[in-house]
């Protein structure tokens, strides 16, 4: 159907939209924060400072070296140690170099060596020099005047400076400033990049919420798509078909309110139909008991005369007549039951409803029957032409309100053990039994009577409703569909099933007080 197919791309149309609106705002927000926090951390000015820092780092790095040398110079020109030098005298100026390390703490160790390169004098720190953690720096200066030509001793000086100052932190903050330049260079090129993948990773996320509201979508379209089937093949005609009522929303609400509006105008329609069977049935009948009515007195009155005239001899003629008589008596009294029938059947008045406690009413009639002893014709009583069934009656405590006609519904219940005592007389059941009950379903009260007799056929429970049909090896087969035309003037309605027995179980509907229709 094109309708499911309008509105699933409608709702898809709509999540899209609703989606992409937030998505949209929130790419071009997300791409300015990322900006804008780009720019607050990656400052131009902070690339030249670090860039002065790096060149104020290498300008105290000369600065400490350049003190070094002022230090070696200021050794060198030392006069006591000159002297000592001068006067080749060892020991003093050995003294003179450990008198040294007092002043120059950074000094590791000196040494005097000759013109020809034998070592005068020496001194140390006490401890070697760390690799690991310090550098060196050598430096010789000579321990008199040079002149063009002269050979003069040598003061070779070994300095001490920490390492990470100038050579680990150098250079861990040398590659620091080339990353953060790196950085900045392709700063842009990354923030270009976070917003292309913040995009990417809202639009997943749309496609994943749209597909996912899609297939919310499909279990609302399909349910509408089976709603509208329906009530295309209600229009054309078919009130047997339901919808599924699976779920617990608002769509569920409306398919049950569309499965029972269509039972209610089911049974509706197929209440007045049997209404307009009963009418014509009942015009027939009250025409079959005008036309069999009239001759049934002439032909008994002719038979009687003819019986009564005849005084001949002629025993076996005498015999005849008594024979024929019988018969005639016998058949005409039949008519006359069956005229009785139609005309009762033809004269069906309409309800008139009042309000009555069902269970009192029921109470009532299980005095009555129960106390009956005999057959008559009235309708206070049962016609036993068997053993007498048992009764069980399970009756509510509580009273149960309905609207009924009580001449009209005493008749229905009635019929209906009169109809299962026939039944169980013509089956010869050996232990006989009926049971009556009244329960609540909902918005009506449901009264079943059961027998353990034969039961009826399953493909003979819709038709024994229908005039003249009957399971009763007696009987004309109106006393069911007089039971159902006065079932359903009253708002109610009956069925016939197997019962929990054996036999037959008629369950007659009716509407509880404030809710007949």
């Amino acid at each position: 159907m094109k309708l499911p197919g309008r509105i699933q791309a409608r709702l898809a149309l709509a999540i899209v939209i609703t989606a992409l609106v937030p998505m949209l705002v929130a790419s071009w927000l997300g791409g300015k924060y990322v900006r804008e926090t780009g720019a607050r951390y990656f400052v131009p000015e902070i690339g030249v400072h670090l860039d002065r820092s790096l060149a104020l780092y290498d300008e105290l790095a000369h600065t400490l070296k350049a003190r070094m040398r002022a230090e070696s110079a200021a050794i060198s020109l030392t006069p006591a140690l000159r002297r000592a030098v001068l006067a080749s005298d060892a020991g003093g100026a050995a003294a003179e170099l450990k008198r040294q390390f007092a002043d120059h703490p950074s000094l590791v160790t000196l040494r005097v060596v000759a013109a020809d390169g034998k070592e005068l004098a020496t001194a140390d720190r006490g401890r070697p020099l760390d690799l690991e953690r310090e550098m060196p720096l050598e430096v010789t200066r000579p321990l008199a005047e040079v002149r063009e030509g002269d050979d003069v001793p040598e003061l070779q000086l070994v300095f001490a400076a920490e390492k990470a100052h100038f050579d680990d932190e150098r250079t861990e903050f040398g590659q620091f400033i080339n990353n953060y330049k790196l950085v900045d260079q392709r700063r842009g090129d990354d923030l270009q990049g976070y917003v292309r993948a913040f995009t990417v990773l809202l639009g997943i996320t749309i496609a994943l919420a749209a597909a996912a509201g899609i297939l919310l979508a499909r279990g609302v379209v399909v349910r509408l798509g089976e709603l509208a089937d329906a009530t295309q093949r209600v229009g054309a005609g078919n009130l047997s078909i339901r919808v599924g009522e699976a779920g617990n929303d608002e769509i569920t609400a409306l398919a049950r309110a569309f499965n029972r509006m269509l039972g209610e105008v089911e049974t509706s329609r197929a209440r007045i139909e049997y209404l307009q069977r009963i009418s014509a049935w009942q015009e027939m009948a009250r025409r079959l008991a005008h036309e069999i009515k009239n001759p049934l007195t002439p032909i008994q009155l002719g038979v009687q005369e003819i019986h009564r005239r005849y005084e001949g001899d002629n025993e076996q003629f005498r015999d005849l007549l008594d024979t024929t008589l019988e018969i005639v008596e016998d058949e005409v009294g039949t008519l006359r039951r069956l005229v009785s029938e139609f005309s009762d059947f033809a004269r069906l008045p309409e309800a008139h409803l009042e309000q009555a406690d069902l269970a009192e009413f029921l109470t009532e009639q299980r005095r009555q029957i129960e106390g009956a002893e005999q057959v008559s014709d009235e309708l206070s009583v049962i016609r036993l032409n068997g053993a007498r069934p048992s009764f069980e009656w399970l009756l509510p405590s509580q009273p149960a309100a309905v609207a009924v006609d009580r001449q009209m519904f005493r008749r229905v219940l009635l019929n209906l053990i009169q109809n299962a005592a026939d039944a169980l007389a013509d089956a010869k059941t050996a232990a006989p039994k009926i049971k009556v009950g009244l329960r609540r379903e909902g918005d009506v009260f449901v009264i079943e009577v059961e027998d353990n007799g034969p039961g009826i056929p399953p493909e003979r429970r819709e038709l024994i409703f229908d005039p003249y049909v009957t399971t009763k090896n007696t009987g004309t087969g109106l006393g069911l569909a007089i039971v159902k035309k006065i079932a359903i003037e009253h708002g109610g309605m009956i069925t016939a099933d197997a019962s929990r027995l054996g036999g037959a179980r008629f369950r007659l509907t009716l509407p509880a007080q404030g809710t007949a229709k």
